[in-house]
């Protein structure tokens, strides 16, 4: 009889300090971008509710870089990938990892209402052996069923942290791991 009661207070405290360590790491993330506010810097907030213009833009500093032609056009072909529901294309400009764990039906499902928009990479820092991290901010519109679960509108602000590899001799988007965006309704 004990035990049972045991494992529950257990779980609930391993619950809680999970919870705890995950708003941890939230702030930390926040805290690194700064408070951006509803619109991002560098970006219009569109009046009309829409996502702004598909086109993805550099700031200065990301235009110093190298490659960020490159870079912003390889973002610029996902960006048109997902607005057109196109899945091949967006496999086109992914890392082998991010195209595997998506299936064709998973994203026509993500995508089936979302619109990106008002992209703008900020820098373009490279980490060597072909990778480069991107810091960016764009604006989505989408369905509010379709939004994220903890954030149901729709029109969302994003922060995103991507990385850039090289993989079969190009470049490609790894999908942004846990952690490393923040979305605010906007």
């Amino acid at each position: 009889m004990t035990v049972p009661i045991a494992l529950v207070v257990v779980l609930v405290v391993l619950g809680a300090v999970a919870a705890g360590l995950a708003g941890r790491a939230a702030g930390t993330a926040r805290d690194a971008l700064g408070d951006t506010g509803p619109a991002l810097a560098g970006v219009t907030l569109p009046d009309d509710g829409s996502a702004g213009p598909p086109t993805v833009t550099l700031t200065p500093t990301a235009a110093e870089s190298p490659r960020s032609a490159e870079i912003r056009d390889l973002v610029q072909r996902q960006v048109d990938a997902r607005n057109s529901g196109n899945y091949g294309a967006w496999v086109a400009t992914s890392s082998a990892t991010s195209a595997a764990s998506v299936s064709a039906a998973q994203f026509a499902d993500r995508n089936r209402t979302v619109k990106v928009g008002s992209v703008i990479l900020r820098r373009i820092d490279p980490v060597g052996d072909g990778e480069y991290v991107i810091p960016m901010g764009m604006i989505t519109t989408q369905d509010p069923a379709a939004a994220p679960q903890d954030v149901p509108v729709s029109r969302l602000c994003w922060q995103v942290s991507t990385s850039v590899v090289t993989e079969r001799g190009s470049l490609r988007i790894v999908d942004p791991m846990a952690g490393s965006s923040l979305r605010t309704p906007c």
